[in-house]
Protein backbone atom coordinates (compact mmCIF):
# COMPACT_ATOMS: atom_id res chain seq x y z
CA UNK A 1 0.00 0.00 0.00
CA UNK A 2 2.80 2.16 1.07
CA UNK A 3 4.49 2.02 -2.07
CA UNK A 4 1.12 2.78 -3.83
CA UNK A 5 0.98 6.08 -2.58
CA UNK A 6 4.57 6.76 -2.87
CA UNK A 7 4.00 6.27 -6.82
CA UNK A 8 0.49 7.86 -6.47
CA UNK A 9 2.13 11.39 -4.56
CA UNK A 10 4.46 11.56 -8.15
CA UNK A 11 0.93 12.06 -10.32
CA UNK A 12 -0.69 15.24 -10.87
CA UNK A 13 -3.73 13.62 -10.64
CA UNK A 14 -3.38 12.65 -6.72
CA UNK A 15 -2.53 16.30 -6.21
CA UNK A 16 -5.37 17.60 -8.84
CA UNK A 17 -7.76 15.67 -6.20
CA UNK A 18 -6.88 17.14 -3.19
CA UNK A 19 -6.27 21.26 -4.44
CA UNK A 20 -10.12 20.48 -5.85
CA UNK A 21 -11.16 18.99 -2.39
CA UNK A 22 -9.94 21.43 -0.04
CA UNK A 23 -11.34 24.27 -3.03
CA UNK A 24 -14.51 22.84 -2.78
CA UNK A 25 -14.75 23.10 0.83
CA UNK A 26 -13.92 26.43 1.07
CA UNK A 27 -16.14 27.12 -1.40
CA UNK A 28 -18.81 25.14 0.84
CA UNK A 29 -18.13 27.70 3.37
CA UNK A 30 -18.30 30.71 1.49
CA UNK A 31 -21.94 29.38 0.51
CA UNK A 32 -22.45 29.18 4.16
CA UNK A 33 -21.30 32.41 4.70
CA UNK A 34 -23.04 34.68 1.98
CA UNK A 35 -26.27 32.62 0.80
CA UNK A 36 -27.19 30.82 4.34
CA UNK A 37 -25.94 33.71 6.38
CA UNK A 38 -23.68 31.82 8.54
CA UNK A 39 -21.38 33.94 9.83
CA UNK A 40 -17.79 32.43 10.31
CA UNK A 41 -16.14 33.36 13.74
CA UNK A 42 -12.41 33.58 14.20
CA UNK A 43 -12.01 29.54 14.59
CA UNK A 44 -13.97 29.49 11.51
CA UNK A 45 -11.10 31.66 9.44
CA UNK A 46 -8.70 29.94 10.88
CA UNK A 47 -10.27 26.59 9.50
CA UNK A 48 -10.04 28.27 6.13
CA UNK A 49 -6.53 29.37 6.23
CA UNK A 50 -5.48 25.83 6.72
CA UNK A 51 -7.65 24.82 3.73
CA UNK A 52 -5.91 27.43 1.86
CA UNK A 53 -2.75 25.77 3.30
CA UNK A 54 -3.56 22.23 1.59
CA UNK A 55 -5.05 24.01 -1.61
CA UNK A 56 -1.34 25.70 -1.69
CA UNK A 57 0.61 22.62 -1.09
CA UNK A 58 -1.50 20.63 -3.72
CA UNK A 59 -0.52 23.61 -6.14
CA UNK A 60 2.96 23.60 -5.56
CA UNK A 61 3.35 19.95 -5.95
CA UNK A 62 1.41 20.21 -9.41
CA UNK A 63 4.08 22.04 -10.61
CA UNK A 64 6.16 19.02 -10.63
CA UNK A 65 5.11 16.23 -8.70
CA UNK A 66 8.06 14.09 -10.13
CA UNK A 67 10.40 16.56 -8.91
CA UNK A 68 11.54 15.42 -5.15
CA UNK A 69 12.13 18.56 -3.32
CA UNK A 70 8.66 20.12 -4.65
CA UNK A 71 6.90 17.05 -3.46
CA UNK A 72 8.86 17.14 -0.04
CA UNK A 73 7.88 21.26 0.35
CA UNK A 74 4.15 20.21 -0.79
CA UNK A 75 4.29 17.08 1.66
CA UNK A 76 5.07 19.12 4.31
CA UNK A 77 2.69 22.04 3.99
CA UNK A 78 0.23 19.85 3.37
CA UNK A 79 1.08 18.02 6.74
CA UNK A 80 1.61 21.49 8.35
CA UNK A 81 -1.71 22.58 6.98
CA UNK A 82 -3.96 19.50 7.92
CA UNK A 83 -2.49 19.21 11.75
CA UNK A 84 -2.77 22.56 12.18
CA UNK A 85 -6.54 22.65 11.19
CA UNK A 86 -7.09 19.69 13.10
CA UNK A 87 -5.80 21.57 16.30
CA UNK A 88 -7.71 24.31 15.40
CA UNK A 89 -11.17 22.29 14.98
CA UNK A 90 -10.43 20.35 17.62
CA UNK A 91 -10.12 23.46 19.91
CA UNK A 92 -13.58 25.20 17.89
CA UNK A 93 -15.52 21.99 19.15
CA UNK A 94 -14.15 22.11 22.82
CA UNK A 95 -15.72 26.20 22.64
CA UNK A 96 -18.87 24.64 21.18
CA UNK A 97 -19.28 22.16 23.93
CA UNK A 98 -18.87 24.63 26.44
CA UNK A 99 -21.09 27.18 25.29
CA UNK A 100 -23.09 24.82 24.86
CA UNK A 101 -23.19 23.66 28.92
CA UNK A 102 -23.80 27.44 29.63
CA UNK A 103 -20.09 28.42 29.91
CA UNK A 104 -18.83 31.70 28.44
CA UNK A 105 -15.87 31.80 25.60
CA UNK A 106 -15.15 35.13 23.41
CA UNK A 107 -12.83 34.99 20.80
CA UNK A 108 -9.82 37.48 20.54
CA UNK A 109 -10.53 40.67 18.35
CA UNK A 110 -8.41 40.49 15.42
CA UNK A 111 -6.74 37.36 13.97
CA UNK A 112 -2.92 35.97 14.20
CA UNK A 113 -2.46 33.90 10.69
CA UNK A 114 0.42 31.77 10.48
CA UNK A 115 3.49 33.21 9.38
CA UNK A 116 1.47 36.79 10.41
CA UNK A 117 0.19 37.13 7.28
CA UNK A 118 -2.50 39.41 7.44
CA UNK A 119 -5.29 37.50 5.39
CA UNK A 120 -8.35 39.26 6.96
CA UNK A 121 -6.81 42.30 5.14
CA UNK A 122 -5.72 40.62 2.13
CA UNK A 123 -9.05 38.88 1.51
CA UNK A 124 -11.70 39.93 3.82
CA UNK A 125 -14.51 38.12 1.71
CA UNK A 126 -12.72 35.07 2.72
CA UNK A 127 -10.97 35.28 6.04
CA UNK A 128 -12.46 38.56 8.04
CA UNK A 129 -14.49 36.94 11.23
CA UNK A 130 -17.81 38.27 11.87
CA UNK A 131 -19.54 35.30 13.88
CA UNK A 132 -19.27 34.35 17.93
CA UNK A 133 -17.50 31.53 18.55
CA UNK A 134 -18.99 28.53 19.95
CA UNK A 135 -22.71 29.24 18.18
CA UNK A 136 -24.53 25.86 16.68
CA UNK A 137 -26.13 27.07 13.21
CA UNK A 138 -25.79 24.62 11.40
CA UNK A 139 -26.61 20.14 11.71
CA UNK A 140 -25.72 17.38 9.87
CA UNK A 141 -26.62 14.02 10.95
CA UNK A 142 -26.91 15.58 14.47
CA UNK A 143 -22.94 16.63 14.22
CA UNK A 144 -21.97 20.37 13.76
CA UNK A 145 -20.05 22.61 11.47
CA UNK A 146 -16.96 22.03 13.79
CA UNK A 147 -17.40 18.07 14.00
CA UNK A 148 -17.35 17.90 10.49
CA UNK A 149 -14.43 20.07 9.87
CA UNK A 150 -12.46 18.05 12.42
CA UNK A 151 -13.40 14.89 10.75
CA UNK A 152 -12.00 16.50 7.59
CA UNK A 153 -8.88 17.61 8.86
CA UNK A 154 -8.07 13.95 10.40
CA UNK A 155 -8.93 12.62 7.07
CA UNK A 156 -6.42 15.31 5.55
CA UNK A 157 -3.86 14.60 8.48
CA UNK A 158 -3.58 10.65 8.01
CA UNK A 159 -3.42 11.38 4.45
CA UNK A 160 -0.60 13.28 4.43
CA UNK A 161 1.62 11.47 7.45
CA UNK A 162 0.89 8.40 5.31
CA UNK A 163 1.81 10.07 1.78
CA UNK A 164 5.40 11.70 4.31
CA UNK A 165 5.94 7.36 5.15
CA UNK A 166 5.32 6.31 1.82
CA UNK A 167 8.35 8.65 0.81
CA UNK A 168 10.58 6.24 2.75
CA UNK A 169 9.62 2.57 0.81
CA UNK A 170 12.24 1.51 -0.70
CA UNK A 171 10.87 0.45 -4.19
CA UNK A 172 11.95 -3.08 -5.20
CA UNK A 173 13.40 -3.15 -8.93
CA UNK A 174 10.60 -4.10 -11.62
CA UNK A 175 11.60 -3.93 -15.69
CA UNK A 176 7.79 -3.79 -16.18
CA UNK A 177 7.20 -1.12 -14.08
Amino acid sequence: MLSSLAKWSKQRSAWLILALSATVLLGLALYFQYQMNLQPCMLCVYARAALTGVIFAALIALISPANALLRWIALFTFSASSVWGFMITHEHVGVEELVQSGGLYTCSLFPEFPLGLPLDKWFPEIFNPTGMCGDIAWRFMDLSMPVWTRVIFVVYTVLSLMLIFSQFKKKKYNPYD
